[in-house]
């Protein structure tokens, strides 16, 4: 659960003009493309599903990459083909969180349209879905190494301190959209 003092600076970040900034600049020509290859792909609700969690990772990138967020020491290094590759990082992992049962199965129509949405063969999702689950330290940890190496950035040394300050919150950030996509997926189940 977020503190008040928590959310308030991530309604604060939400409204500001560097957030629009980051979401314009860097994060919609990825997110457009994303978008378009899963309209292309995907079944309706495949769309719905992906498309909070696109909004919910780009989202929290530009908090993440933001002057008072864990990963600002790499925000010099943000292009906008680098945070589409963060963003395709970020949609396996939570959609892994969300799926994970769908996510085990190498058939899972999930793999092959995450496959195609992050322009990577189902092999490497499957395999970055296996790394997860046997990452040495957390999950957390093994997806911030993956976005400093989008970034351009050599993967960090452990530091047991920004594992938990991003895995927080990351965790705390992403938590707030399980009842929408729960609401999303149960609708779609019955229509």
């Amino acid at each position: 659960m977020l503190d008040g003092s928590t959310m308030l600076a991530g309604l604060l970040y939400w409204l500001s003009p560097a957030r629009r900034r980051f979401m314009r600049r860097l994060a919609k020509p990825g997110l457009h493309a994303m978008r378009a290859r899963l309209a292309q792909a995907g079944s309706p609700r495949a769309i719905q599903f992906i498309s909070t969690i696109l909004d919910a990772n780009a989202d929290f990138l530009a908090y993440a990459l933001s002057s008072k967020g864990p990963l600002k020491m790499y925000c010099d290094r943000a292009t906008p083909e680098r945070v589409s590759a963060c963003i395709a990082t970020m949609l396996i992992y939570s959609v892994n969180l969300f799926a994970r049962d769908e996510m085990t199965n190498n058939k899972s129509e999930m793999i092959a349209l995450l496959a195609h949405l992050a322009g990577l063969k189902p092999t490497q999702v499957m395999l970055r879905r296996d790394a997860i689950r046997k990452a040495p330290r957390s999950e957390e940890w093994m997806v911030l190494t993956w976005l400093a190496k989008d970034l351009g950035a050599e993967a960090p040394k452990y530091d047991a301190e920004l594992e938990r300050i991003f895995g927080y919150n990351y965790l705390s950030y992403i938590a707030q959209y399980r009842p929408k996509l729960e609401r999303e997926m149960a609708a779609a189940d019955t229509a």
